[in-house]
């Protein structure tokens, strides 16, 4: 996911797509995976190397035809998932879960944000008649997906669409007309003090329309995160923004069928954004790797 790495856009849509879909929705965590290098069109080299990213193993194949690897994420140094380490909820932190899932079809839950362990989640998940979907982790949080249906859409954002350059872009402008507007009116009136406490207020206040993400709870932002992904052809983010990791980012996108492509970059060759794109959204020859596998999203 690195901005300096390889960009998979360079190598074609349909390349990318195949790799996304062998990275997120074969090694997701299934105890073995076989591999085939002509069925994916996938030099073994990529394929070693995503296995690896997702802490499998190789191991020795049951025909020559194919690559086999097996989960081990115990094989890998550091702690490649992260749960909370909790033997016993505490009672605040399972009223706070409860009362979320309480009437609802579909939750997000931080792990760092719940202070709860998965599997306290799952329980009390289960105590309120959702499923955990899905679980999307690496060594700095672990997101899970509850829902009282198997294949849940992401829920839809009314009104706003937080995350996005143009809603950051006219929080920062409205903030700085506010402030700019405040010290206006102060020069030209006897309010001499209105200008000095515009700019004691006015900077904070601008510091805190580009980091305000930051401010909301770590679930809600997985919520605005996912519906992001809302079948647009392509869709673009920094997980900056979202306070998130690119690998998380990558895992949610793959759920919905987005996958990884390029960073986006300025003329200077700075990153801008991520720059994910649907999977059944066709190629240039009009193939999609929804035609080329039978992998399944569990």
């Amino acid at each position: 996911m690195s901005a300096d790495g390889i960009q998979p856009v360079e190598f074609g849509l349909d390349w990318a797509f195949r790799l996304g879909t062998l990275r997120y929705r074969r090694f997701d965590g299934q105890p073995v995976v076989h591999v085939s290098p002509v069925e994916w069109q996938l030099d073994p080299r990529i394929i070693r190397q995503a296995a690896h990213d997702r802490f499998y193993v190789e191991i020795p194949p049951p025909d020559p035809g194919v690559l086999s690897f097996q989960f081990a994420p115990h094989a890998f140094p550091g702690t490649p998932f992260y749960d909370y380490p909790s033997s016993a909820p505490a009672p605040s932190r399972a009223q706070w879960l409860m009362k979320k899932i309480k009437g609802a079809d579909q939750v997000w839950i931080s792990l760092q944000e719940a202070k709860l362990s998965r599997q306290h989640v799952a329980e009390f998940a289960n105590q309120g008649r959702l499923g955990v979907i899905r679980e999307f982790t690496d060594s700095s949080d672990r997101l899970m997906l509850l829902s009282r249906t198997a294949n849940p859409p992401p829920l839809k954002l009314r009104g706003f669409r937080p995350g996005t350059a143009k809603f950051s872009t006219a929080a920062i402008l409205t903030t700085m007309a506010l402030v700019i507007g405040a010290g206006v009116i102060g020069a030209y009136t006897d309010r001499v003090w209105l200008p000095i406490v515009s700019l004691i207020i006015g900077f904070p206040l601008i510091v805190f329309s580009i980091r305000w993400m930051r401010v909301v709870p770590r679930s809600t932002r997985a919520h605005w995160l996912a519906a992001r992904f809302d079948g647009s052809r392509s869709v673009q983010i920094h997980p900056d923004v979202f306070g998130f990791t690119s690998d998380l980012v990558a895992q949610i996108a793959a759920h919905y069928g987005y996958f990884y492509t390029a960073w986006a970059k300025k003329p200077n060759g700075q990153p801008i954004e991520m720059v994910f794109v649907r999977a059944d959204a066709g190629t240039s020859d009009g193939t999609s790797t929804n035609d080329r596998t039978s992998d399944t999203v569990t």
